[in-house]
């Protein structure tokens, strides 16, 4: 195919330009570095993005996404500590969501050789809220699966916290 004339691409780039009109006065500034307060690692759901859902602008969040938002990759883990380590985050928010489809697609897996699958399955409990449990579980394991992130907690350096968002009406509850 014809890049030329692939309408999403075209599209794209033609977002893409807008972008650059408006980025340009700012990017001298991000040139520099970046120092982002707030790390999120949330779903690579495209209706869950946190710059617009928090109204941040470019270079106050360092966002990880995974679907199903787990913390069990080491190079989601790893990333998560280089914000902690390297650009001194002082929140690491797990963003869950509504309607998630990766919780969904563990709830009908009966047998899965998938990684992200299986973690998520891990999370499932009597309960019937699995985007909550899997939340919870994830909230417990991080520190356990990172030293770096839990010395930070220990030396009250680093604040650990969940959130769901309700896609239903883009409300975010903090737990």
């Amino acid at each position: 195919m014809n890049q030329n004339h692939d309408p999403v691409l075209m599209d794209l780039h033609d977002k893409n330009k807008n972008f650059q009109h408006e980025y340009t006065p700012e990017a001298e500034t991000h040139v520099k570095g970046q120092a982002p307060k707030i790390a999120v690692l949330t779903c690579a759901d495209s209706r869950v993005v946190p710059e617009f859902i928090f109204q941040a602008k470019i270079g106050e969040l360092f966002v990880v996404r995974v679907a199903g938002n787990v913390a069990v990759d080491e190079t989601v883990i790893a990333s998560l500590e280089y914000a902690v380590d390297h650009l001194n985050v002082s929140h690491v928010i797990i963003l869950a969501h509504s309607h998630c489809g990766a919780v969904k697609a563990a709830e009908q897996a009966k047998y899965t050789d998938s990684l992200l699958l299986s973690e998520i399955q891990k999370s499932f409990t009597l309960k019937k809220d699995h985007v909550l449990s899997n939340l919870n579980r994830q909230l417990q394991l991080l520190p356990q699966r990172s030293e770096p992130i839990r010395k930070a907690m220990e030396q009250d350096s680093l604040h650990l916290i969940g959130a769901i968002y309700h896609i239903e009406n883009g409300k975010v509850d903090f737990l």
